[in-house]
């Protein structure tokens, strides 16, 4: 398992192609700022060492759309990297707040990093 800060910066670098397509340069920007001066520190960080509070700031900017934000992420990092992991469990994941649930979603995270350095490794990013 890659050390938490170079998994950090390789999830982030997913979720910003992702995020960038999904909602567009100006929004992901402006949700990534609004994110990191409330949080204080990088969205990333906090979401691997506190997921419940990322997703309460992700709350924050989306409401109920934020449930929407994290489905369609994860489906489109399954069909981007060939994954299976399912939007509804991640979810449940990142608002549980026991160690078991935060060590199962760092887990699948770096499952992520390992498929994106691969796939990026073979010139596909």
């Amino acid at each position: 398992m890659p050390d938490h800060s170079a998994a950090t910066k390789a999830f982030r670098e997913v979720c910003k192609l992702i995020l960038y397509s999904l909602l567009g340069d100006s929004a992901c920007e402006a949700t990534l700022f609004y994110m990191h001066r409330s949080l204080g520190r990088d969205s990333f960080e906090v979401l691997w060492d506190d997921p419940k509070s990322f997703y309460r700031e992700l709350e924050k900017v989306f409401g109920v759309g934020a449930k929407i934000l994290i489905k369609l992420l994860v489906s489109r990092i399954n069909s981007e990297l060939g994954l299976n992991i399912s939007p509804e469990r991640f979810l449940e994941l990142m608002c549980a707040d026991d160690q078991h649930s935060i060590e199962e979603l760092r887990s699948l995270i770096t499952k992520i990093v390992e498929m994106y350095r691969g796939r990026r490794g073979e010139g596909q990013y």
